[in-house]
């Protein structure tokens, strides 16, 4: 789920040492590794017929944002259960004109163990969209082609299909974006609810959504009349066609499908490039509760607000929520825009669901589906969104067992779509992991603890706590970057099930003062781990004071120098600075005004302790009274969910 701009509230597990968060690292370590490939163990959970839409925007400008192609895809595509799919379809292209035309494709694809999903652009057979195999329908699919270093931005989703399905019984609520004429200033979106009569047919229903060439107010539009049409599980959804389409949120007919279990619709214009997804609605009350676990989704988006300038501003993203049940979430998005390099966004969010099923924020609408399976969220006013959101499967095993979705940042407990990075502090979350509890006493950190190793690549790991359901380590400096990491753990000599994770340069996590005993967050952000430059806390009562220097606690900043050896407590002469000088700090208000740290004075592990890094930044003017958050940006991430009180 996509909370960039009105997130907010978590707080997680933290270790502490010495009176400050115990830490990790590691370095160039002298241990070979190998270097595993993207694991393909979940092939076989994608088998047979598919229905997928699929909208790309290329040749985007790359100062106005205007989109120089538009490309949709819409039919089906079935898979072996080996990693090879086929498509068969129609694709509009607007290089070419608007007519739909006949379409197929053969590709490739690789799923996880965990649901970690790669598949051969079938637009681009020279790109791959990444994304995640979810639980529902039974694995409907979201992805994004994410490193394709702004050449276009797009977003796919397919979901099973099966024969014999011709009617529908069950009301849907649905979100849409829509490029009309693949053009970035006729963006629109918005929600509405259908019922189906069972006898081809809906309800009449009143479409809710904002138009950017109708100066992006907000708009309804009633339509009664819609009719449907379904074949083999896909077919025609058709709406009333408008005598006006420049100012009609949604019209005409669509191509179209139900999920095989029918908790899911899918349809796009065969002639035009519009994504809409419909999740079955709520059968009684919804609570927070309900949108717990982990979900993979992803996005297309249009920046709109500067529109009256002749401006857009395009993205996609995919990506993963861990959310808490408790009106918190933890949120990762690998983020495309149109003119830069993609890079890894986490931040933390909230949720208050209306006993309908709905949360709006003024920023965007959330929509929960049945059984808190699916979540669909729309931007609204002049920011264009769909992002689709899916449960993953829920994981169980016996001794030892990795839950493959919880490896995770062990400061801010970002998902498993968010990458590890050398050195970083991570925690691994299973099922008898450990015979004992245990914590490690001395530097460097021990690669056995309680007759328990961590496998990083079939390098044993530095380790500082065990469990039956949680470990703590550091990943060894020598891990790939922009590679794979696989994990293992070795209880006794009992090896776990293997997970593999995506590796970067960094994967920055704040730590914060709030310590909870393992996957127990507690209900509010908690203030980060921040001292002012005498090593006294930054608190309520002592607060962050502007042009003083202040030092954050994190993990994840990636390979440092002189290196350090794994698990081995920093040295203070000389220091061990990060390799990576693009490393900043900024501090973000409540209504999301953001103030640059004007200096940072180091940026490295911290001396004595043990994977622990530090930031050492200048406090920047203006920022107005309150627990504010601190964000850090480093060359390939930003992560935003900690807080600093100010004055």
């Amino acid at each position: 789920m996509r909370i960039p701009d009105a997130r907010r509230s978590e707080a997680r597990r933290r270790n502490f040492h010495a009176g400050l968060v115990f830490a990790i690292i590691a370095t160039a370590s002298l241990q070979a590794q190998t270097t595993p490939a993207f694991d393909n163990s979940g092939n076989g959970t994608l088998s047979g017929p598919y229905f997928v839409r699929q909208v790309l925007a290329a040749n985007i400008d790359a100062n106005s944002s205007a989109i120089g192609r538009a490309v949709s895809i819409a039919g089906i595509m079935t898979f072996d259960g080996n990693g090879n799919y086929s498509f068969t379809g129609q694709m509009v292209d607007s290089s070419t004109g608007s007519t739909a035309s006949s379409y197929s494709i053969r590709g490739i694809y690789a799923v996880q163990s965990n649901g970690l999903m790669q598949i051969q652009n079938p637009i681009d057979t020279m790109q791959i969209d990444y994304g995640g195999v979810a639980g529902i329908g039974p694995s409907a699919i979201v992805a994004s082609a994410t490193e394709t270093n702004g050449t276009y931005n797009d977003v796919f989703v397919a979901i099973p299909v099966s024969s014999g399905t011709s009617n529908l019984q069950a009301s849907y609520q649905m979100g849409f974006i829509d490029f009309l004429q693949g053009n970035a200033s006729q963006v629109r979106d918005g929600y509405f609810s259908l019922t189906a009569s069972g006898s081809g047919a809906f309800s009449s229903t009143t479409v809710n959504g904002a138009m950017a060439n109708q100066g992006s107010t907000p708009g309804t539009q009633s339509i009664s009349g819609i009719t449907y049409s379904l074949t083999n599980g896909s077919g025609t959804l058709t709406f009333p066609t408008s005598s006006s389409p420049l100012s009609a949120l949604v019209s005409g007919p669509k191509s179209f499908a139900v999920s095989s279990d029918g908790n899911l619709l899918l349809a796009g214009s065969a002639g035009g490039f519009d994504l809409m997804v419909g999740i079955k609605a709520l059968s009684g009350a919804a609570s927070n509760s309900m949108f717990q676990g982990t979900y993979y989704n992803a996005a297309l988006e249009n920046d709109a607000s500067g529109l009256s300038n002749g401006t857009n501003f395009v993205d996609s993203f995919y990506g993963s929520t861990l959310a808490l049940g408790q009106g918190n979430l933890i949120s990762h998005m690998r983020l495309d825009y149109f003119d830069s390099l993609s890079y890894d966004n986490t931040l933390d969010g909230i949720y208050a669901f209306t006993s309908s099923g709905t949360y709006n924020d003024g920023d965007f609408l959330t929509t929960l589906g049945a059984g808190g399976q699916a979540a669909l969220q729309v931007g609204l006013n002049d920011f264009y969104t769909l992002s689709v959101n899916f449960q993953a499967k829920q994981y169980t095993g016996t001794a030892p067992f990795i839950n493959p979705l919880e490896i995770w940042n062990a400061a801010n407990f970002a998902p498993i779509t968010n990458a590890v990075a050398p050195g970083e502090f991570v925690s691994i979350f299973g099922t008898n992991l450990a015979s004992t509890t245990q914590t490690a006493q001395n530097f460097p950190l021990p690669t056995n603890l309680g007759s328990v190793q961590v496998m990083v690549n079939g390098v044993a790991a530095p380790i500082d706590y065990v469990s039956a359901t949680q470990i703590n380590f550091v990943m060894p400096f020598a891990t790939p970057i922009f590679s794979f990491a696989q994990f293992q753990v070795i209880n006794g000599s009992m090896p776990s099930n293997m997970v593999t994770l995506y590796t970067s340069g960094s994967a920055p996590g704040v730590f914060s003062l709030t310590s909870n005993s393992g996957k127990n967050f507690a209900p509010a952000v908690g203030p980060a781990a921040v001292t002012h430059a005498d090593g006294s806390l930054v608190t309520q009562a002592s607060p962050a004071v502007a042009g003083e220097t202040l030092v954050l606690y994190v993990t994840g900043l990636g390979a440092v120098s002189p290196p350090v050896a794994d698990g081995a407590a920093a040295p203070s002469n000389p220091l061990s600075r990060a390799v990576d000088t693009s490393i900043g700090i900024d501090i973000e208000d409540q209504n999301f005004n953001r103030y640059t740290s004007p200096s940072i004075s180091y940026a490295g592990l911290a001396p004595g302790f043990a994977g622990l890094y530090q930031i050492n930044f200048v406090v920047p003017t203006g920022v107005p009274t309150g627990l504010q958050w601190v964000n850090v940006g480093t060359s390939t991430a930003y992560t935003s969910e900690a807080k600093i009180y100010f004055p």
